[in-house]
């Protein structure tokens, strides 16, 4: 990982320290699986996803983008929270590491998707930062530090949030005492979060031995390798007797569970394919997949080939295997984007839009062929085809990032500059850019031509994002 985002991490380890002093586990009972997140806290969730856009590289492929939220969805279903609450985001970074950011923002990095083999293992992180936000672990440490008057308050938050630099100077200027105090709680945090992600895992349904099998693979793993450790394990301190309680926990939960689905194989498969760093080890992999005796091993395996393909070159060959793995699930949306993608690569762009229109003949309101589809019809020279498709989308993920770029996108192709504000700006709020988002409205309104509706959606807008944002100072 980049040495500028070393102490990013090293503030979150610090704000995952609890407050409560002693070493029993608070709140487990009925009350441990509601989420509340307050107004300042969804504020400081904003600014903590628009810093992040600035300074890691996050992943808006919607199949990965999809597949992430369909597991955060199936756990938080358990959770007693307001829609919209939690935000689950994928950083392109090979690094270890998830983490939960202020606000009920959650942040996961391709090279956890990468360690985690099944679903269960994937999911169990996810389950664990779900606990982090249910117990309400980081709005407790701000609290504690108010109360003992720690002026390092806004520094340990800028920290956080700025990383780099900016985020050096500002822990730089924190009490040392206090940092070691705080630091001292870390073990406690980390149980109760096991404890209330087995809780939540388990109840979704997941394998509850998935967490324990999960850590101790990467512990075992770090061992025999001379890679310095996970930034997961820096954030996440573990010991023998850490795992010891959480395969002591889970064996109280329900053991019929699944634990893989060919989904999530497909997913891991595409992270790998499209973020991996070592392209001959990642082809050598999924040849060697390719040729399991699992089925679904397999098929993710051959779907790791043509992407990899689309990599090295060989777009040919991926076409031929995408024809295949398509030939037997026709419907499989990750077998139809990835013969799409591999078509588009060899050229064949109208063979491409032909199979996407298809396939959305099938599925009219499915947000993620949308994207794909109207990507590919903007590059085909065709936005006024791809405006009713976005809309389509849109209609079913009114809050997808990617949908409202490809609507800029499209609006601006066409000549329409106060509507493609209009839909940048909604891009930049959903990334947690609220005065860029009203920067991109102002635009646009100077741009409208003799549109009194068009006028006054834009100027309503413009208000309501008034509304939610900070007031500057």
């Amino acid at each position: 990982m980049q040495t500028r985002f070393c102490l990013f991490f090293v503030a979150l380890a610090v704000l995952r320290c609890p407050p409560a002093g002693g070493d029993e586990l608070s709140r487990l009972d009925g009350d441990a699986l509601k989420v509340g997140v307050s107004a300042e806290e969804q504020a400081l969730g904003r600014e903590f996803i628009r810093l992040a856009h600035t300074h890691l590289r996050l992943i808006e492929d919607p199949l990965l983008v999809n597949g992430v939220a369909r597991i955060g969805a199936r756990l938080t279903q358990v959770l007693n929270v307001d829609p919209g609450i939690i935000g689950f985001h994928l950083v392109d970074n090979p690094a270890i590491n998830g983490f939960a950011g202020p606000g009920g923002q959650i942040v996961f990095f391709t090279g956890l998707i990468a360690a985690a083999e099944t679903e269960a293992e994937f999911a169990s992180v996810v389950a664990h930062e779900l606990a982090h936000v249910t117990q309400r672990h980081l709005p407790r440490m701000i609290e504690r530090a108010r109360k003992r008057q720690i002026p390092a308050t806004a520094g340990l938050i800028a920290g956080i949030l700025l990383g780099g630099q900016a985020g050096a100077a500002t822990m730089a200027a924190t009490n040392a005492a206090a940092l070691s105090d705080q630091l001292s709680y870390t073990r406690t945090f980390e149980r109760e979060a096991d404890a209330v992600g087995l809780r939540i895992l388990s109840t979704a349904g997941y394998d509850p031995q998935a967490m324990a099998r999960f850590i101790q693979s990467l512990a075992q793993d770090t061992r025999f390798q001379v890679n310095e450790t996970p930034e997961y394990f820096r954030t996440h301190p573990l010991s023998l007797n850490r795992i010891a309680e959480i395969e002591s926990r889970a064996a109280g939960h329900s053991q019929e569970a699944m634990s893989q689905t060919h989904e999530y194989l497909l997913l891991r498969a595409r992270v790998l394919a499209r973020y991996g760093i070592d392209k001959e080890h990642m082809v050598a992999n999924f040849h060697s997949q390719a040729a399991a005796g699992i089925p679904e091993v397999a098929s993710a395996g051959r779907y790791g080939l043509v992407l990899s393909g689309l990599r090295t070159g060989a777009y040919n060959q991926s076409v031929e295997l995408a024809l295949s793995l398509r030939a037997q699930s026709p419907k499989n949306i990750f077998y139809v984007v990835g013969l799409a993608e591999s078509l588009q690569a060899a050229g064949d762009l109208n063979s491409a839009l032909k199979l996407l229109a298809e396939a959305m003949a099938m599925v009219p309101d499915d947000p993620v062929l949308a994207s794909y589809y109207a990507d590919m019809l903007i590059k085909a020279g065709k936005p006024d085809q791809a405006k009713p498709v976005i809309r389509a989308g849109l209609r079913a993920l009114p809050h997808s990032r990617r949908l409202f770029k490809l609507l800029a996108r499209a609006e601006g192709e066409l000549g329409r500059t106060a509507e493609s504000f209009q839909a940048l700006a909604e891009y930049h709020y959903l990334s947690g850019d609220l005065q860029t988002a009203l920067a991109k409205l102002t635009a646009a309104l100077r741009h409208v031509q003799a549109s009194a509706y068009l006028t006054a959606s834009i100027t309503a807008r413009r208000n309501e994002i008034l509304l939610v944002s900070e007031p500057e100072g």
